[in-house]
């Protein structure tokens, strides 16, 4: 495993990310010579999610559910799924021509779950995003987000008509481009920097 691995990406990576079976030989050419192999997808999807605070990152790494799935189709969230002969849960399908395409779209595709966890652990109940929270420092940023989004600042359509979908492009942009997010959406840049990309609300949230 690469040294530039935080610990926290290792134990994401290991515990978290999963390659579907055939997925990487059904891929085009362009991302064969991008990616080495299935495993290589795996590590670029774990570097992604490196601009997660480590708290951040070893907190969903160890979680029961919240899974990620590098596919050759397309992008879709199941609150469970049949993996390697194993019953996952709370997994997103992120297609591996993403990671070369367009690696904000991956990275928002591979942070829904973690709105899903903060929200209900995973859960039937709901996501941050919806307004819930896991304890009452998550709940309050939960509402403050639906908030948010009930304002319409989304940057496309699905983000204004889905409030998962709000929260996971503005945190895959606050991760990439964060002048970007203050500029569109000022309000939420300032909660993501103060709550989800801050250390020391994670240390503080559980």
């Amino acid at each position: 495993m690469p040294s530039q691995l935080s610990i926290g990406q290792r134990l994401l990576l290991q515990q978290k990310i999963h390659v579907a079976a055939g997925a990487y030989a059904q891929v085009g050419r362009g991302v064969q010579t991008h990616f080495s192999s299935g495993w290589s997808a795996a590590i670029g999807v774990a570097h992604l999610l490196g601009g997660l605070p480590e708290a951040a990152i070893r907190w969903w790494a160890a979680q029961p559910n919240g899974h990620l799935l590098l596919t050759a189709g397309d992008n879709a969230y199941a609150n469970s799924a049949l993996v390697d002969g194993e019953i996952l849960y709370a997994v997103v399908a992120v297609p591996i021509d993403w990671l070369v395409e367009d690696e904000t779209r991956a990275l928002a595709a591979a942070l829904c779950p973690l709105d899903h966890l903060l929200g209900c652990g995973g859960g039937d109940e709901g996501w941050l995003s919806d307004g819930s929270g896991i304890t009452p420092r998550w709940r309050r940023v939960g509402e403050q987000i639906a908030h948010l989004f009930s304002l319409g600042y989304g940057s496309n359509d699905a983000s204004r008509r889905d409030p998962h979908v709000y929260l996971a492009d503005g945190l895959a942009l606050a991760m990439t481009d964060r002048q970007a997010l203050n500029v569109n959406d000022p309000k939420l840049e300032r909660l993501l920097a103060a709550s989800l990309l801050s250390t020391g609300f994670w240390h503080n949230a559980r």
